[in-house]
């Protein structure tokens, strides 16, 4: 498709102002912020500190780069970022399987000279093109590291990489390691996207591979796990980054661009689609993975983007959800809409400020407000949220909401360390056929909170709630109330602190109905106010850390990626 082509196609669905602000934005980031605040270089000061840091163990990393009729300028230039690392402890291994005999010679004769230069480079010719994955266990063979890092043979590491890499590992015990990714065409100034990747995220991760490059596991994972598996070419990686943090005791996140991933005519990152038999490896590898872990469901494949995936969980027929409804005539809704569903449904209007049913007796309890309609028939909605939360580390959930333009009205909140009274509103006002920044709209993500129409969560999180927040001896809630924000976004904390994570979901989605609900005519009374600030006094020391699912770097590039509205809720 030409770029004037996809213009016109984005001034179709998103409206030409969008239009404009997202092609303003790109080459803002490409020709200016990108390079800026992601610089492919560092000072000689802070080399020299680096290079000077001595870690409490003695650790060498072994990056692993299967060779494969390698441009002699990208080698070249690959080469030297390795031994640009300011952590010295590290042994590059390539394994040529290169069927070009003037290519190989080249390859050769490059990689001879350093050689002769620097002893920590090893190098083998393969007797022959075995494919991506038995050419990467071949270079992971030649490997006498503890720990092993994979490599692409036309992409660079930042300066620092192994240095971040080797925080996370003396400082954390990291066991698997991965940072964010800059992908760029010609020089590394020329920026074409920023992955600012959240730490692990399991059911992000279950939507597609986010982690990629650059990643780094301890040889007793990789022993644990095996190498790479041939029948998985395509996604091979996806496979092994699935196996790997299944099995990972600690897996760390360096929220810094350390891998820069080069756009060309022959690389994967050029290509906008991904082919049929990437796609398959991918879902095979994702269903592989669900039966590691116990999970019962089928994988998806998405149409109409490259390799991500949709997982349909099972959820038991025998399960018990209590739905608790806003008001008495949205109860009534609720109890037709919800009739056809096969699970153990009860629906209670919650007259605040008592509820007396015994919530214990429930599986998930599902609280649904008034002023919003659902966007599919028959009870859809409730059906996925149980879905969410069939994994066992998935404790909250809550569907996409639009506006009445649609438009994205909640999408999952954020908050950072340097406004710990703030929370702040995700996507808000991107159209909603903008699968928006690396497709994160368009699968279920982690989020650290959630809230809008409706919020799902397991009995356990409530129930330990409910016994720390309503009177003793009683049913009677005390200030907030069930249906407030900050009692839903205690109850994402509560799940994160204790249990696990919170997901949102666009497979389902609900329409903010015009008018506003008595609660949220409350929301802006003095009485409102003093809830926020005690709301935020009780959860202070978790607000003032980075969110887990966010990343620093969207401090800066959020308002050119996200396009959204500047939304946040004020103490």
């Amino acid at each position: 498709m030409s770029m004037l082509a996809k213009v016109g196609r984005f001034c179709r669905d998103y409206g030409v102002i969008y239009t404009a602000r997202k092609v303003l934005y790109r080459t803002y980031i490409k020709y200016y912020l990108g390079g800026r605040y992601c610089p492919f270089s560092i000072s000689e000061e802070e080399r020299k500190k680096q290079s000077a840091w001595v870690p409490d163990r003695k650790v060498k990393i072994s990056i692993v780069v299967p060779l494969y009729n390698t441009n002699e300028e990208f080698l070249s230039q690959m080469l030297q970022s390795v031994m640009d690392q300011t952590y010295a402890d590290w042994e590059l291994c390539l394994a040529d399987a290169s069927d070009d005999e003037e290519c190989c010679a080249e390859i050769t004769k490059i990689v001879r000279a350093l050689q002769e230069k620097d002893s920590r480079i090893s190098y083998q010719r393969l007797a022959s093109n075995e494919g991506i994955s038995e050419n990467t266990n071949r270079a992971i063979e030649m490997s006498t590291g503890d720990y092993i890092a994979l490599l692409d043979h036309d992409d660079l590491l930042h300066p620092s990489a192994l240095y971040d890499v080797m925080q996370q590992i003396n400082y954390h015990q990291g066991e698997f390691v991965y940072t964010d990714e800059l992908s760029f065409d010609g020089t590394t100034d020329r920026v074409q996207n920023i992955h600012f990747k959240p730490d692990f995220s399991p059911e992000s991760f279950r939507s597609n591979n986010y982690i990629c490059h650059f990643s780094v596991f301890s040889r007793r994972l990789l022993e644990k796990v095996g190498g790479f598996r041939r029948e998985f070419d395509g996604s091979q990686d996806y496979d092994m980054l699935l196996r790997l943090t299944d099995e990972a005791d600690n897996i760390c996140h360096v929220p810094r661009v350390r891998y820069y991933w080069r756009i060309h005519a022959g690389s994967v990152a050029s290509s906008s689609a991904a082919k049929p038999y990437t796609i398959d490896a991918g879902k095979r590898a994702l269903e592989e993975h669900l039966m590691r872990r116990g999970i019962a469901g089928r994988v998806q494949a998405a149409e109409g983007y490259g390799p991500f995936y949709r997982v349909h969980y099972d959820v038991p027929q025998d399960t018990k959800v209590l739905v608790m409804a806003e008001t008495e005539r949205l109860a009534e809704k609720l109890k037709a809409e919800l009739s056809g569903l096969p699970y153990k449904i009860e629906i209670h209007p919650v007259v605040q400020p008592r509820f007396e049913v015994d919530e214990k007796q429930f599986d998930v309890i599902v609280m649904v407000r008034a002023g919003y309609r659902p966007d599919q028939p028959d009870g859809a909605w409730l059906t996925e949220l149980l879905s969410c939360l069939v994994p066992r580390e998935n404790m909250v959930a809550a569907p996409v909401v639009y506006d009445s333009r649609g438009r994205i009205f909640h999408a999952g909140y954020g908050y950072r360390p340097d406004r710990p009274e703030q929370i702040m509103s995700l996507y808000r006002g991107v159209p909603g056929k903008d699968p928006s920044y690396m497709y994160r709209l368009a699968f279920r993500q982690n989020v650290s909170l959630v809230g809008g129409a409706v919020l799902a969560v397991r009995e356990e999180v409530y129930s330990d709630w409910v016994e720390e927040n309503l009177e003793v001896g009683t049913k009677k809630w005390n200030g907030w109330g069930a249906f407030s924000d900050q009692t839903w976004f205690s109850l994402c904390l509560k799940a994160k602190k204790r249990w696990g994570d919170c997901v949102y979901t666009p497979y389902v989605s609900f329409t903010k109905l015009p008018g506003l609900t008595r609660r949220q005519k409350q929301s802006s009374s003095k009485a409102s106010q003093e809830h926020w600030r005690l709301f935020f006094a009780m959860w202070d020391r978790m607000l003032k850390k980075e969110d887990p699912h966010g990343n620093p770097g969207m401090n800066i590039f959020g308002k050119y990626y996200f396009l959204g509205k500047s939304n946040t809720l004020l103490l």
